[in-house]
């Protein structure tokens, strides 16, 4: 549960990171008013595949977590299912 809480907190670090890290800096006329708009369109593709990367991460880490929670309680259920079976044994 506590890397849920991380990976969920890390993600909305990185956005809240990424809208400052692409700057829209006002283009001149010499460079026909393209030039801010390419970078800025190549930043926002790296930022893009950058928080896609991030995640896909986070998916396998909740995919990891859940299958953990899932084995958990599978084990717990075994384990009653044993407790009770011990007790109507015991007690016939």
């Amino acid at each position: 549960m506590r890397t849920l809480v991380l990976a969920a907190l890390f993600g909305l670090l990185a956005t809240g990171a990424s809208q400052a890290y692409c700057a829209n800096v006002p283009d001149g006329a010499a460079s026909n008013y393209v030039n801010n708009g390419a970078q800025r369109s190549t930043c926002l593709q790296q930022e893009l595949s950058d928080n896609m990367a991030l995640r896909q991460q986070i998916q396998s880490q909740t995919d990891a977590a859940m299958a953990r929670i899932e084995m958990d309680m599978k084990l717990q259920q075994m384990q009653q299912q044993m407790r009770d079976a011990q007790r109507s044994l015991s007690n016939p």
